[in-house]
């Protein structure tokens, strides 16, 4: 007796986009893009609890009103600036010890090598957020203050000493803005961003079940579409997320000053705007026979041939 196939019911899987890492606005913007793909749809079909698209959507809300509120205020572009000036600072002082280190000056090269080593694990603490950032500077400076004499030498005391004004000023804006977050009726956004994540997982478990207990090849069909949708929705977010990212690494990474120039791509000539068309070359006459040579000379000392000269073609 032949073994019969089994045949597994057909599901769907609804793809996740690691929300959790997204900045706050691209965090709305994706939430905002799905609950619309959501709501585009048949909702009886889904199954789902009529108090679960308003909780989701006012989540969302939230989050709109959170990020209107932080953009109207002057201290969050200002600590943008500030961050901003303390990343170059930190990138001049780890470029001048790189540069110290290929010194031709033997006191400048040791005070460069011992100056690199004291800051090693201070290397790429640009890529940090906020809070720890600060802390790490803060660290920094203590570090730097027992190597005075080697800062001095590099020509750096300046430097060092604007980078650590700038943190103070970063450090009193931040909490400032803490004191008009706390002022606020707007909850803070962590806080709110859990509740719309958790929202739209519960979306996400209805509309799976739902393919599952579907009767209806068209209702089938439909959410069939609608997860094409959602996931195509998680993975152009998830996409842009990941490039934004690098690209803000790149523009915190110092340049190295003995890295070489790209070459300027090589300009492409211009068409003619009218060309004329080529002359066509005039056939050459047909060369004179020579003349026989009335007494040729026999070979031995030249080669016995007329010297013969055919024009060119």
């Amino acid at each position: 007796m032949a073994e019969t196939e089994d045949i597994l019911p057909g599901i769907v899987k609804i793809e996740g986009s690691n929300s959790r890492t997204f900045d706050s606005l691209e965090h709305t913007a994706y939430h905002s893009a799905q609950y619309e793909w959501v709501k585009s749809v048949d909702q009886t079909k889904l199954k789902m609890p009529a108090t679960l698209m308003p909780i989701w959507e006012k989540n969302i809300h939230k989050e709109v009103q959170i990020n209107e509120e932080a953009a109207k205020s002057l201290i969050t572009a200002a600590l943008s600036e500030k961050d901003a000036e303390r990343d170059r600072l930190l990138a001049s002082i780890f470029l001048t010890i790189r540069g110290g280190m290929l010194s031709s000056e033997k006191a400048k090269v040791e005070a460069a090598v011992r100056l690199n080593n004291v800051l090693k694990p201070y290397t790429g603490i640009q890529k940090l957020r906020n809070e720890k950032e600060t802390a790490s500077i803060d660290g920094m400076q203590d570090d730097l203050s027992k190597h005075t004499a080697d800062v001095t030498t590099l020509g750096l005391t300046a430097t060092v000493t604007a980078l650590h004004t700038a943190n103070k000023d970063y450090s009193k804006l931040l909490m400032q803005r803490r004191g008009e977050q706390s002022d606020s009726k707007l909850p803070p956004m962590a806080q709110v961003r859990p509740k719309t994540d958790a929202a739209y997982e519960v979306v996400c478990q209805y509309i799976q079940a739902a393919y599952l207990y579907a009767t209806a090849d068209e209702d089938r069909t439909m959410i069939e579409a609608l997860v094409r949708h959602l996931n195509k929705t998680s993975a152009d977010y998830k996409a842009w997320h990941n490039e934004s990212l690098a690209q803000k690494r790149a523009a915190k990474e110092p340049k190295d000053p003995n890295a070489p120039k790209k070459p300027k791509d090589p300009k492409t000539p211009e068409k003619p705007a009218d060309p004329k068309d080529p002359k066509t070359p005039e056939k050459p006459k047909d060369p004179k026979q020579p003349e026989q040579p009335k007494d040729p000379k026999k070979p031995g000392g030249d080669d016995g041939d007329p010297d013969i000269h055919l024009p060119e073609e």
